[in-house]
C-alpha cells in the first residue's frame, strides 16, 4: 500500500518512513503542501499522513482542498497542534484520525492498519495496476487476468518496496505448502515480465535477487 507522508522535521521523517518501509508500506515523503499537490496529481495514493504546520498550505487547508476536490483518500494528522480546536480543525477538514505529537511509532502502525483501505487494487504508476481479487494487470489500459502464482510473485516483489529478494526468500515466502523450483520460479519471471513490459520489469542481480522496477 501506497502512503503519502507530508512532513518538515528531518529526523522524524526519516524515521517513520524507515518504521512505515519496515512494515511492507510504500511511503512517498515530502515536505511541503505544494509538493502533495504534485504527487497526488501524477498518481494514487492508499493513505495520506499529514503535519500541520508545513510551508504553503497548513495541514488543515491542504486535506479541505483535496477534499472538495472529490479526493476521499483516508488522511491522518499527525500534528504538536493538540488543542481541542486544533483537533476539531483536523476532523472537520475531513481526517480520518488525528494523532498528537509525541507519539509511539507501534501505535501510528496500529492506527494506519485500523484506516487503510480494504482494498485489493494497488495503482502502482499512472499505466500501472493490479487488482488481486481478480487477478488482473492493467497496463497502459490494456488488462489481463495471469495465473496465480505469478501474479503473487508480483505482488510480493511490488510489497517488498524495490528490495532485492532472492528466489529461495520468495519461494518459501509463498510456495512452502508447495514447493516449486528456482528453474520453475525463472519460468514465472520470464512470464511476468512479458505480461507487464512496457509499464514495469523485473530486475534480476545475479547472485543477490529480484526487485521490481516501475518505468
Amino acid at each position: 500500500m501506497d502512503i503519502l507522508y507530508l512532513e518538515d522535521d528531518i529526523l522524524l521523517a526519516q524515521s517513520v518512513k524507515e518504521e512505515l518501509e519496515e512494515a511492507s508500506y510504500r511511503v512517498t515523503w515530502v515536505r511541503e503542501s505544494e509538493d502533495v499537490l504534485n504527487a497526488t496529481f501524477e498518481r494514487s495514493f492508499s493513505l495520506y499522513l499529514f503535519d500541520v504546520n508545513v510551508n504553503g498550505m497548513n495541514g488543515f487547508e491542504l486535506l479541505e482542498s483535496l477534499r472538495e476536490s472529490g479526493d476521499t483518500t483516508p488522511a491522518l494528522f499527525i500534528t504538536s497542534r493538540n488543542q481541542i480546536n486544533d483537533i476539531k480543525k483536523g476532523f472537520g477538514a475531513g481526517a480520518d484520525d488525528y494523532i498528537k505529537k509525541p507519539f509511539d511509532l507501534n501505535e501510528l502502525l496500529v492506527r494506519i492498519e485500523a484506516k487503510m483501505p480494504q482494498t485489493s487494487r494497488y495503482h502502482l504508476s499512472q499505466c500501472f495496476s493490479m487488482d488481486a481479487a481478480t487477478l488482473t494487470i492493467t497496463c497502459h489500459d490494456v488488462s489481463q487476468v495471469i495465473p496465480a502464482r505469478e501474479f503473487a510473485i508480483l505482488e510480493y516483489l511490488y510489497r517488498n518496496n524495490n528490495r532485492l529478494v532472492s528466489a529461495e526468500t520468495i519461494i518459501d515466502a509463498l510456495y512452502d505448502d508447495i514447493p516449486i523450483s528456482v528453474s520453475t520460479f525463472r519460468t514465472y519471471i520470464k512470464n511476468i515480465k512479458r505480461h507487464i513490459q512496457g509499464c514495469a520489469t523485473v530486475e534480476n542481480v545475479k547472485g543477490v535477487g529480484y526487485r521490481l522496477r516501475i518505468l
